[in-house]
């Protein structure tokens, strides 16, 4: 996206998208401190009033995201629900959980953020109850393994945010590996008669609505 268009939003939203820009800051600067192999890459500050959206369409109380890193979008998500919604954020990186305990808590948000460390395949199966939202931010590889776990875990008029769906597409990740297991859940969850998905061109995300 051109700077003068992000400038642009930025100013139309007045306010509504700098939630927890310090921790977005943080996370770039880890990674390109730690290098190539560091997978940190935070959500767009920009995509922050989306779950300002998302909260108030689901009345969220609880909300789980695959793919936490320094813990950026989980606070964001946290912040946007407001006091009484919990979040459970997954991250396989031991490391990346622990700076994202150590940022929760100096936030004042480690009673409201729940880290659970593991990969997404391995702990999905292990939730129990329903979730307002989910926000799947991590491996892509994994995702057609998720859908049996997004049916169980959400209930009607749940959202489903998907992001990292780029390497399919172009753009960034277009030489990375996991195209297929993009394609099989992408068209598995489009034709999937519990969800209504929208894919969002350009932005490589997609929505779904649990029915």
């Amino acid at each position: 996206m051109k700077k003068s268009v992000t400038q642009l939003l930025m100013k139309i939203y007045d306010g509504r998208a700098d939630a927890h820009l310090d921790l977005y800051r943080l996370s770039n600067q880890h990674r390109r401190k730690h290098g190539r192999d560091c997978e940190m890459y935070p959500s767009d500050p920009l995509q922050a009033p989306l779950w300002r959206v998302v909260a108030s369409l689901t009345h969220a109380r609880r909300i789980l995201e695959v793919g936490c890193g320094h813990g950026y979008t989980a606070a964001v998500m946290a912040s946007a629900a407001g006091p009484g919604c919990r979040v459970d954020t997954i991250e396989a990186d031991p490391r990346h959980a622990a700076l994202a305990e150590q940022a929760f808590q100096e936030r004042s948000l480690s009673k409201r953020i729940n880290v659970l460390h593991g990969r997404g395949q391995n702990i999905l199966p292990r939730l129990k109850g329903r979730y307002d939202a989910v926000f799947l931010d991590g491996d892509w590889r994994e995702y057609p393994r998720y859908i049996p776990h997004l049916r169980r875990l959400t209930r009607p008029g749940s959202i489903v945010v998907s992001a990292n769906l780029n390497p399919l597409f172009g753009g960034w990740g277009g030489r990375m590996r996991g195209k297929p297991a993009i394609q099989s859940y992408l068209t598995r969850l489009v034709r999937d008669p519990h969800f209504r998905t929208y894919i969002i061109p350009g932005e490589w995300h997609s929505i779904s609505v649990r029915v």
